[in-house]
């Protein structure tokens, strides 16, 4: 007779839930415990102990409070919280996604838009937007590309307007439209009788131009240097409208998108000059990171969006 002896124990599956990453991802951006109990409305021995089976599950420490009660993440804190804010915001998707079935969907959608795009271009699609889908709360940033494409990468958006190309693997972009950038003036300056200008004028006007925080100001130094020219550069700025404000008064030209001119409140003291010979001009399209799922809902505002860059290409210069 054989003897079989079995050995049973009792296995606690681990699992990390939602409301712990809730919980972790609240005192990282409160700055501590006490600051996120009151924000979620709940004791802080329970906000205390979330996180002690937190940590536990995971088998790391994640954050790392001083005497003085500074707290700072750990590595895994950091990797934690990456992974905690695409978690948090793909169950809010599929939240949204569910009640998108209703006539009255709810939630709301993160997007990040640059310089004149915001006013001018995007907002008659928004307000559209807002029109149809009255409950669903669109949260806009203004930035520049390169402050969008980190905002994506943090998880604070979904979406971003930006100037394309973008250089980074961890995003995934859509070309939206294409437009001829040209070289603004005040409608007093001699300039503005004219309808073109040469590469090599350009070099010889006083110019306000967009500064390094832009991906725009990389594509006007190539194009600088591919015509050899050498710009007289007399302010930098990221704003479009500052731009053209001190064009407006008196500082020289700039170098803007032809819709700048065509569509903003600011463009109408401007004449907008086309660039002869090799005309310059930028790529506008809609970046989000690569494995972010987002709402049915957003199809609906890039379509609407298409369409109003449709009708500014078609009004332009």
């Amino acid at each position: 007779m054989v003897l079989f002896i079995g050995f049973f124990y009792e296995h606690k599956e681990r699992r990390v839930t939602l409301r712990q990453l809730e919980i972790f991802v609240t005192i990282v951006e409160t700055g501590g415990f006490t600051k996120a109990a009151g924000k979620l409305y709940v004791a802080q021995p329970s906000i205390s102990q979330q996180i002690q089976q937190l940590e536990d599950e995971l088998g790391q420490r994640l954050l790392f409070r001083l005497r003085n009660r500074k707290m700072f993440l750990t590595e895994a804190g950091r990797v934690v919280k990456k992974h905690a804010d695409q978690i948090l915001r793909q169950s809010e998707i599929l939240r949204m996604e569910v009640v998108s079935l209703t006539k009255d969907p709810t939630g709301a959608v993160y997007i990040g838009i640059g310089g004149h795009q915001l006013t001018s271009m995007v907002a008659p699609a928004l307000s559209e937007f807002h029109r149809k889908f009255p409950r669903i709360r669109v949260d806009i940033k203004n930035a520049t590309s390169p402050q969008i494409v980190d905002l994506l990468k943090s998880n604070s958006l979904d979406l971003g307007i930006v100037t394309l190309p973008v250089g980074d693997k961890e995003l995934r972009t859509q070309s939206l439209f294409s437009e001829e950038m040209v070289v603004a003036v005040r409608k007093s300056d001699p300039l503005a009788k004219r309808r073109e200008i040469g590469s090599a004028e350009i070099g010889k006007l006083p110019l306000v131009l967009y500064d390094h925080t832009t991906s725009t100001r990389a594509q006007l130094d190539d194009f600088f240097q591919n015509e050899h020219i050498s710009p007289e550069i007399v302010l930098e700025l990221s704003s479009v409208e500052a731009m053209e404000i001190m064009v407006d008064g008196g500082f020289g030209a700039t170098i803007i998108p032809a819709s700048a001119v065509s569509e903003s409140p600011y463009g109408e003291a401007l004449h907008a000059l086309r660039i002869r010979g090799k005309p310059l001009s930028r790529e506008v399209g809609v970046a989000m990171t690569l494995f972010s799922r987002l709402p049915k809902l957003v199809d609906e505002m890039l379509r609407l969006m298409r369409e109003r860059f449709r009708e500014i290409g078609l009004a332009a210069v």
